[in-house]
């Protein structure tokens, strides 16, 4: 049982071809014959999900379950043979809890594939467009950093994006502003709304986002303002189906990134502007439907979180199993556990001896 970092977590030893050792930070528990070991690791661990051990710990930073308050801890005791039809029970549910969780896991690399299906389908044929390269789709620039260590640079009136920021979609929202003062003694510069944003350094790199109204960038963001010839969902929806050439790029170095040259010299296929309509029209319906399918096994995954829950409490309420009257009743069952721990040698305790250092 951890003693500290996540107090109550448990884990039950069955044995092994070797023995076991362990670090001070865990608690070793060997319970009496008449205390089934998975049903108190189980019930222990419960207490710390719902939070019922927080009272018992010690420290701020890093939380401790200390010896003293880990024999504190009260939990219901059934006979014996309910607590193993408890168990096998728990067992039992946990099993499909986790089989249902393994399944609902897949759901988001599902979706992950449906859109990208999507937008390699779209832009698959270069029939309907004629030949161009990405620097012929619109205005290029990038933006700067204010000084960091002016203070009177930040907290202006101008909103100021970092690639972190890019939503893969509309930018509707940002954390940093800077002042007109850093706006001028930096690269930074407007971009107008209805521009395409792309993040070309480190992680980010093919994070994307359309402005719905005026901002400033650092120099990690490449800013493009579609031509007339160019709306900018088709924009968006290009360099979506273009991110994983575009980190493929990007890769090598400590930190990895891609130029704007890199990016205006990959070639594409520009179609008419009803075209253009036409595609965005069935992606942005193809792309809503992986995120309803995403969002609802999210939601079944906390509902599945909840059950277990539940389950468990209703385990710990003597509501999992029925009841046996020919059970042995808890209150031998404990006078046993009493005889137990009275005829257990206690442990001697000695002097320590002083072990003097070598020479």
């Amino acid at each position: 049982m951890c003693e500290g970092g996540e107090p109550g977590r448990c884990a039950v030893w069955r044995g092994g071809a070797r023995d076991l050792v362990f670090q001070k930070a865990i608690h070793r528990v060997r319970p009496l014959d008449a205390v089934d070991p998975d049903y108190l690791a189980t019930h222990v661990a419960y207490l710390a999900q719902q939070d019922g051990l927080s009272q018992l710990f010690t420290g701020t930073t890093i939380k401790h379950l200390p010896q003293v308050a880990l024999q504190k801890i009260a939990l219901p005791l059934p006979p014996a043979a309910e607590q193993r039809r408890i168990v096998a029970k728990l067992d039992a549910l946990t099993a499909r809890l986790t089989r249902a969780r393994a399944e609902l896991d897949r759901v988001p690399v599902l979706a992950k594939r449906v859109r990208q299906t999507a937008l390699d389908d779209e832009f698959a044929d270069p029939a309907f467009g004629e030949p161009v390269t990405l620097s012929d789709l619109g205005q290029w620039s990038s933006g700067g950093t204010p000084k960091s260590s002016e203070a009177s640079f930040y907290g202006g009136d101008i909103p100021w994006l970092r690639s972190g920021d890019l939503p893969d979609g509309l930018i509707d929202r940002h954390v940093m502003t800077i002042t007109d003062e850093g706006l001028h003694a930096s690269p930074a510069k407007w971009v107008p709304a209805g521009a395409v944003l792309i993040a070309m350094y480190g992680a980010t790199i093919g994070k994307l986002g359309v402005t719905t109204y005026p901002v400033t960038t650092n120099q990690a963001i490449a800013c493009i303002v579609p031509s007339k010839r160019v709306t900018a969902d088709w924009l968006f929806y290009l360099l979506l189906q273009k991110r994983p050439e575009l980190v493929a790029l990007g890769q090598g170095g400590a930190q990895p990134n891609i130029s704007q040259q890199i990016l205006k010299a990959i070639p594409t296929c520009l179609p008419v502007v009803e075209h253009q309509r036409a595609v965005s029209a069935r992606l942005t319906s193809a792309i809503a439907r992986a995120d309803r399918m995403e969002a609802e096994a999210a939601r079944a995954r906390a509902m599945i979180d909840r059950l277990e829950a539940a389950i468990l409490g209703r385990a710990f309420r003597g509501e999992l199993v029925p009841q046996d009257p020919n059970d042995e009743p808890a209150s031998v069952l404990l006078d046993r556990i009493r005889a137990q721990r009275a005829a257990a040698p206690k442990p001697k305790r000695g002097r320590r001896k002083k072990v003097e250092a070598q020479g």
